[in-house]
Formats: C-alpha cells, structure tokens, sequence
C-alpha cells in the first residue's frame, strides 16, 4: 500500500542535517545520522521512540486517541490507537525490539477553545501514557499539557530531541492548521485502505 504523504524534505543549515516534516495524521522513521524528524504541535500529541541499541526511531502526530469503536478500518493514523501501533510495527519491521524501545511524549496542549475542544489535549495525553504503560515502553522525558503549541525536532539516531514553545499570536497559524484538520476528520473520508491480518 502507498499513500501520499505530505512530509517534506529540506535541508537545515542550523542542525547541520535533513529535517523531514510530519503532518498531522502521518509517521516517520529514520536511522541516519544526518535526518531529524520534526512537527508542529497543539493538542495534538507526538510520541518519539526509538530503539537506542540501533539507532532506528522515528515520530507520529496523532490528533484523537482512540477510533472508538468507529468500523472505518482506513481510519488511519489520525487517532493514537492506530498511531502508535503503526509507529511501534513500522520500527520492528526496521530491525527494533520491543524490550528495547524508550519514547519521549510531547504536545497535548489547551490551544482550542470551547469545552469539547479542551479536553482532546487532556485525553490524548492519558491515552498515551496508558497506552505505553500497558505496552511496557518506558517514558525517558515528556513535555505535555500547558497552553502553547509546540514545535518538536528529534534526531532518532542519538535520541536527542528540542522543543520550543510557541507564543500564541492573534493569528495563530498552527492552531488554524489543527482547527481545519479536525473540520475535515468530521465531514472526508479517510483515503487508502489498511489490511487487517
């Protein structure tokens, strides 16, 4: 199966390597030296993981926790169910092994108004700390909750990640982004198909 992403290359002259883009929704993994992953979060939550003995890892940018019980099986990984499982499979198939992932977990912020929109921050962050719990990932640092979007860079290789938090503007463009996302989840179907097996 091939699906479009929209992820992009470019070169970074500050960390002297290639940063590759994650959209919400979408994943990368990466074990060269010279690749960072990087994202843009609000509520949104992104979980880096990697397999330290290696040096393969990668990122995801997950909006909703779970499908909740929803039939669409291409419902993607738009929701942290689907997300990190995609994530943790993709990793393995890439030479990791489970006893040896370690994660670090951003984002989960209160940038959308209105009560319903509040709490997705919250929920994504207790989704996926049950969810690592369960799986028996250790956490080695997190940087969750508050008000202000985030912009996460992290270098799989040596499992060094930055985060900036981003003053909120007037016109907030990440939270624009986020707002029109979660608009199209609500009204499109998701393309591609996923093989269940």
């Amino acid at each position: 199966m091939s699906l479009a992403r929209s992820s992009r290359r470019y070169f970074d002259p500050r960390f002297e390597a290639t940063i590759i883009t994650v959209a919400p929704g979408e994943h990368e993994i990466t074990s060269a030296k010279d690749e960072i992953v990087a994202t843009v979060l609000g509520s949104c939550v992104s979980v880096c993981m990697r397999d330290a003995q290696i040096g393969v890892g990668g990122l995801n940018h997950f909006l909703l926790p779970k499908n909740n019980g929803g039939t669409d099986a291409s419902a993607g990984e738009r929701y942290g169910d689907t997300a990190m499982e995609v994530l943790i499979n993709g990793l393995l198939k890439r030479g990791a092994r489970r006893g040896q992932l370690e994660a670090k977990v951003f984002g989960g912020a209160r940038v959308l108004s209105g009560a319903t929109m509040l709490a997705i921050g919250e929920g994504n962050i207790i989704f996926v700390n049950e969810f690592l719990a369960r799986e028996g990932i250790p956490v080695v640092s997190r940087d969750v909750g508050g008000t202000r979007s985030r912009r996460i860079h992290y270098q799989p290789a040596t499992g060094r990640a930055w985060v900036q938090h981003v003053q909120q503007a007037a016109r907030d463009p990440e939270r624009e982004q986020e707002m029109a996302y979660l608009n199209r989840l609500k009204t499109q179907p998701v393309a591609g198909e996923v093989e269940i097996w």
